[in-house]
């Protein structure tokens, strides 16, 4: 499945992204003209290749990234 999670900010999304690329996910940010101004948003996609301690982890890096987010 695909889940967004919309953030609004594009520059917030776009550091979101690279800072969770950098710990070792491949989180896309999709922004305007992709989606309407004000709604960037990440792109987690799960596979059946990723296991729960994937998905605990993701958990645990993503939080910090999206408190606050509309």
């Amino acid at each position: 499945p695909i889940v967004p999670i919309v953030l609004g900010d594009t520059q917030r999304t776009l550091d979101a992204s690279k800072t969770l690329e950098d710990e070792g996910f491949l989180v896309i940010a999709i922004r305007p003209p992709t989606v309407p101004d004000g709604t960037a948003r990440l792109r987690v996609t799960f596979t059946a290749a990723h296991d729960d301690d994937d998905i605990a982890r993701l958990a645990e890096r993503i939080k910090p990234l999206i408190i606050d987010a509309p």
